[in-house]
């Protein structure tokens, strides 16, 4: 199995992970948006026994999304950069999502599979081609 690397922008928290995500999904939710920055974020649902820290203790942090489901995320203590988020709820509990841009190879460059929660998306970004569209997680 190929072993893919990761790391912050600051590179003092890294990880790697084997195998090939069990799903690829950009997520539009707002807490998403906020919690980037940005428009969405690019999830790489990896196994969590496929994953583990190489160096670095990054710090945790937790919100509640919209419909009741808590996710709880993992950020460079010194830099911010959030690298992955995790979720006890029945949906996520087996993975660790992996922040695509995170990844230091050209993995996250490929095709994700879902876009989740378009219902929240913004308006001047369009459904990608021929990718699933789900109004929120399911």
């Amino acid at each position: 199995m190929a072993s893919v690397s990761g790391s912050c922008i600051c590179k003092k928290v890294a990880y790697t992970y084997t195998g090939e995500p069990t799903l690829k999904a950009v997520c539009h939710c707002r807490e998403c948006q906020k919690l980037t920055g940005s428009s969405y974020t690019y999830n790489f649902l990896i196994p969590r026994e496929n994953f583990k820290w190489t160096s670095g203790t990054p710090k945790a942090g937790k919100f509640v999304q919209e419909i009741g489901v808590e996710v709880d995320y993992s950020f460079c203590p010194d830099c911010g950069t959030v690298l992955i988020k995790q979720s006890e709820a029945d949906m996520f509990k087996p993975f660790f999502l992996v922040q695509a841009g995170t990844i230091d190879g050209d993995e996250f460059k490929t095709k994700p599979d879902a876009e989740l929660w378009t219902s929240r998306k913004v308006e001047w970004i369009d459904a990608l081609n021929g990718v699933e569209q789900k109004a929120q997680f399911t």
